[in-house]
């Protein structure tokens, strides 16, 4: 199994989990939408889907769906457009959560539902653990390969675009993911009540809360591993995901 297939897995799982909140005719909008791979299963279940992302993608990546471009700030819709905004691994990487929120709130009709599927700190810790089993793969290899959006590269790429000193600090100690100053810190911005109290503070009320019940690391390794297998995996290891459903003004 290449990383395209087994990252395809993993984010068909994660909607499998959610399937119940997507009823037909629900007007659903994706943010951090890729490659529409999400998008498309959505669309499956019988809703209208809107999907937004960065321009990040490269031009050779294959497409699912239509995501359409947006600048990262302003969500090219209406006021109360959508009854469902969904997103899976975008708000860590977003640098002004707080902006898109109220955007999102904006967009959202009265009592909406939010969907955000978001890393654990157990996913941190375990792909700061296996940085290392990484860097040895990819020594073998001769190129760096990541999950994501990020592109395949040598290691002579990297020399070239980085002083020494940034090279032999990437191989001693993982970096960050997303947006926060390192991995240690992300071991409590990953956090179940961090993420949570975040969501509070930010005028959304919980539904509810679960792990995914899944366990993989950022960096694809074994890959060939099934589904069934990292479920079992996720009972003594952790669950690689947390899944925050909140509305807008429930009281």
């Amino acid at each position: 199994m290449d990383l395209e297939q087994h990252l395809q897995g993993l984010r068909k799982f994660e909607i499998e989990c959610v399937r119940e909140w997507f009823r037909p005719s629900m007007r659903v909008l994706e943010i951090g939408g890729g490659s529409g791979y999400q998008a498309s299963l959505i669309t499956s279940y019988g809703c209208e889907v809107f999907s937004i992302d960065l321009d990040e993608r490269a031009d050779s990546e294959k497409t699912y769906f239509d995501v359409k471009t947006y600048d990262g700030q302003n969500i090219p819709f209406a006021d109360e457009s959508f009854d469902l905004v969904f997103s899976s691994n975008v708000l860590e990487h977003v640098e002004s959560p707080v902006a898109l929120f109220e955007e999102i709130r904006r967009v959202l009709k009265p009592k909406g539902t939010m969907i955000h599927i978001l890393p654990s700190a157990t996913w941190r810790f375990w792909t700061s653990v296996t940085h290392y089993i990484y860097l040895l793969k990819c020594l073998l290899r001769g190129r760096v390969e990541r999950m994501g959006k990020e592109a395949k590269c040598s290691f002579q790429d990297i020399v070239r675009e980085r002083t020494v000193f940034a090279l032999v600090k990437q191989i001693l100690i993982a970096g960050p993911h997303g947006v926060y100053p390192n991995a240690i810190s992300e071991l409590y911005y990953f956090s179940q009540f961090r993420w949570l109290a975040f969501l509070k503070k930010n005028g959304f009320d919980l539904c509810t809360i679960c792990k995914h019940g899944l366990f993989y690391t950022g960096y694809g390794l074994f890959s060939s591993l099934s589904i069934a297998t990292r479920k079992k995996m996720s009972g003594f290891m952790g669950s690689s995901c947390h899944i925050f459903v909140v509305r807008v003004g429930l009281e």
